[in-house]
């Protein structure tokens, strides 16, 4: 039996909840997934700034507040 998203890693992250490293300013900004920053597309946040990952596109995750 294999696994259908793990070699998708970005897929696994929908629905998951991350706090934004670096401000969502123009729609993009960048998020920690543990040691890694990933970008991520959404409306504009400050750091600390809580979101839900709702979809990802080429690498980048598209992002809402909560």
């Amino acid at each position: 039996m294999t696994c259908p998203l793990l070699n998708r890693r970005g897929e696994q992250l929908v629905g998951r909840v991350f706090v934004v490293e670096e401000a969502i300013v123009r729609g993009q900004g960048k998020v920690k997934v543990g040691d890694t920053l990933w970008v991520v597309q959404g409306e504009d946040c400050a750091p600390g700034a809580q979101v839900r990952v709702i979809d990802i596109m080429d690498s980048v995750l598209r992002v809402e507040p909560i």
